[in-house]
């Protein structure tokens, strides 16, 4: 007897072995019955297995996509949302606006916040949605009080609620404002930024800084710290937001430099597209490791520094402080464009656990990287760890954190040395150190926002 699609999908074959076809074919009726209210039993149980979402980013066109893709670990598939074009052979428009640089980030209740980003031509958007994994579709859910494009910084709070902060406004200029989304109210709102400015309508706490291509970091005690990025110039200043207080400020920084209004401790070197991973094992547990980027001078850094939570000092990534000429030449390769990803100890195992991969970009010549090493937190030593598949920068990297590849590294999209936009996607197998290719995206991207999803 030919089995149906559903059939198929949801017995393992071991089991329609033995349970016989009557039996087979009336539990998948009565599964596809439970399913049909979100769609064909086909389509619900990718849904239920999808591992990361891919929103946005720029296609081969050099154009922003309004499509996205959701990445299964278990069968190296990505899927579309909302379905593959018959005519096109490209995934169906998902979001309500084509958008990259976008933020991206998985809430507490398995739904993805994307926001702002940049549209075309030269739109900034302070527009939002939200993906919902049960429907598999994007709706939207209000505005940011500003537009917030090219590179800013998200960071998903303690409580839920998601910090938005820098970047460049819909007239060109850089900003220091800041928004917060709230899950419980489902919108954006300035009650834990001070509340809003009558004038303006912007939150009234803001950075201490105009900020674009920065980095920020979600500490263990739930403080959030900012470094780097540029002002119109490439800076080494930092500073601490406080979502007790909902205020930035310098008060863990050594205080605020009179002559500057800016906080005293600042990093060794001026940094920016560079990557602050917080550190979980190890001696340096609650530090942040700061790698590479680009300073004022132009030059791609082969450096990496620690932000001692404990002193609120910036020192070099070997435990030492910076000499006359700032911190050694510690990282195997100058980069920046690259990410920087905790192997978590939560999902990880293997000699790599704990430690964080670094992992393609550009170098200081121009061409882009498949290198890729590991920062070990213990001995505070980079190590090379062989090469990517593809050479890739401005990708997703996400940890995947359930199934049979738990604790691997997905990578996914970015730009080669030729300038185009990749579909190729490979994972990083932390117990063997190697990368694998996996099934590509229907659609090349760069630039596109990744999160890991929660069930």
């Amino acid at each position: 007897m030919k089995q149906t699609e559903a059939e198929q999908l949801v017995l393992p074959k071991s089991y329609r072995s033995w349970i016989g076809p009557a039996v087979a074919m009336l539990l998948a009726l009565v599964v596809g019955i439970i399913l049909a209210p979100w769609g064909s039993a086909a389509a619900r149980l990718k849904l239920l297995r999808s591992d990361v979402l891919i929103v946005g980013g720029v296609d081969q066109l050099n154009g922003p996509v309004a499509s996205a893709e959701s990445f299964n670990a278990n069968t190296g598939k990505f899927n579309c949302i909302g379905g593959l074009s018959s005519r096109t052979g490209v995934c169906n428009t998902a979001l309500a606006q084509p958008r990259f640089y976008a933020s991206v980030a998985a809430l507490a209740d398995g739904e993805v916040l994307v926001a702002g980003g940049n549209g075309a031509g030269v739109l900034c958007l302070n527009s939002a949605e939200l993906f919902n994994q049960l429907s598999g579709s994007f709706a939207a859910t209000g505005s940011m009080t500003d537009a917030h494009c090219f590179a800013h910084t998200t960071t998903v709070l303690r409580n839920g609620a998601v910090l938005i902060t820098g970047g460049e406004d819909q007239t060109g200029n850089l900003v220091n404002t800041a928004d917060m989304y709230n899950p419980a109210v489902g919108k954006f709102d300035c009650s834990g930024l001070g509340g809003a400015d009558p004038n303006t309508g912007y939150c009234l706490n803001t950075l201490t800084d105009t900020r674009f291509l920065d980095a920020a970091t979600l500490m263990q005690d739930g403080r959030v710290l900012i470094t780097g990025g540029n002002d119109a110039s490439i800076v080494n200043t930092a500073e601490i937001f406080d979502p007790v207080s909902g205020t930035f400020g310098c008060s863990a920084l050594g205080g605020v430099n009179q002559s500057t209004g800016f906080c005293n401790n600042t990093m060794t070197d001026s940094r920016e597209n560079h990557t602050a991973t917080l550190i979980v094992t190890g001696p340096s547990t609650g530090d942040v490791l700061i790698t590479g980027g680009l300073d004022a001078s132009g030059v791609v850094l082969q450096t990496a520094e620690l932000f001692d939570s404990g002193t609120g000092q910036f020192i070099c990534a070997n435990g030492v402080l910076p000499g006359p000429n700032g911190c050694p030449v510690q990282m195997t390769q100058a980069r920046y464009l690259h990410t920087a990803t905790l192997l978590d100890p939560k999902y990880v195992k293997g000699r790599y656990r704990g430690d964080i991969l670094v992992a393609g970009g550009e170098s200081a010549g121009g061409a882009v990287l498949a290198s890729a090493e590991i920062y070990d937190p213990v001995n505070k030593t980079f190590t090379a760890v062989g090469s990517m598949t593809t050479a890739r920068a401005l990708h997703v990297a996400s940890l995947i954190t359930s199934g049979s590849h738990k604790g691997w590294i997905l990578f996914a999209g970015g730009v080669d040395n030729s300038g185009k936009s990749l579909a190729s996607a490979e994972f990083f197998n932390p117990k063997k150190g190697k990368f694998v290719k996996t099934g590509s995206m229907y659609l090349p991207r760069s630039s596109p926002g990744g999160a890991a999803l929660t069930r």
